[in-house]
């Protein structure tokens, strides 16, 4: 008969790959990620279907399309709520999120993949009846931003939930400047045809992919950085990055005859 040391061998010997094989099974699943993209009206949202639409979701899909380790899950949320998911652990990264250059990186309560996607304009609306304002010292004035960005700025400033918001108030006077991108800014502007703004560069600004400053973060920042240099070398990237963001376009629209 085998002995209790030869029956525990045995016992070892057939439980130790049921253990490999459920850490195996772990480790794939651990390989998926998830995606948590800001809704940005004309750059992401949710098309008639339900489903995400727009140049930021088609940039989740390129990285997904070439990350082979797993998949890609992908939800729209709210800017601010987006990027505190990837700071609660409930997403592995958040799309999109300036890089400022105007604050230390150590300041911030998560971090950037070291690959960014492409480069944004960010213009200063300010009312064309009264004095430019000096960015300088726009400390002194009442200015706001999208919800999520203040903190890349070296002054204090507040937050509205959406462009539409801001140039409302802006042409009301309810603020004396508005911080943000020119895109989805000047789109709105052309439409409703406001010819009482003013516009001037404030800066061209990396636009990137934020990931977690935790434990997951270099492994992230690895599968992040290399399909997008991998997208980029094939000229994918660049394709959808210029439906989202032009270069800084020269105009006025109180110079507009609507």
């Amino acid at each position: 008969m085998p002995s209790q040391i030869t029956k525990y061998i045995l016992l070892i010997t057939l439980v130790c790959p049921i253990f490999q094989a459920n850490a195996e099974t772990k480790e794939l699943k651990s390989k998926d990620l998830k995606a948590s993209i800001a809704i940005l009206p004309g750059h992401s949202e949710a098309g008639i279907d339900g489903k995400p639409i727009g140049g930021f979701v088609e940039i989740a899909q390129a990285i997904n399309g070439v990350y082979s380790a797993g998949n890609i899950s992908i939800k729209l949320y709210p800017f601010a709520r987006s990027l505190i998911n990837v700071e609660d652990g409930k997403a592995d990264f958040h799309i999109p999120l300036i890089k400022s250059p105007y604050v230390p990186l150590e300041t911030l309560t998560f971090t950037y993949a070291t690959e960014c996607i492409t480069q944004v304009s960010f213009v200063l609306y300010t009312r064309a009846d009264t004095s430019p304002l000096e960015h300088a010292t726009l400390e002194q004035h009442k200015v706001v931003t999208i919800r999520g960005h203040k903190q890349l700025f070296p002054f204090n400033i507040s937050e509205v939930n959406n462009h539409q918001q801001g140039i409302n108030m802006l042409n009301t006077g309810r603020i004396d400047g508005f911080l943000v991108e020119q895109d989805v800014t000047d789109k709105y502007i052309r439409k409703h045809k406001f010819n009482n703004i003013r516009r001037t560069l404030y800066s061209v600004l990396d636009s990137c992919i934020v990931i977690p400053k935790d434990l997951r973060q270099k492994e992230i920042d690895n599968i992040i950085s290399i399909a997008l240099r991998e997208l980029k070398k094939s000229g994918e990237l660049q394709k959808i990055s210029e439906t989202i963001h032009q270069p800084f376009i020269e105009w006025q629209p109180y110079q507009m005859d609507w």
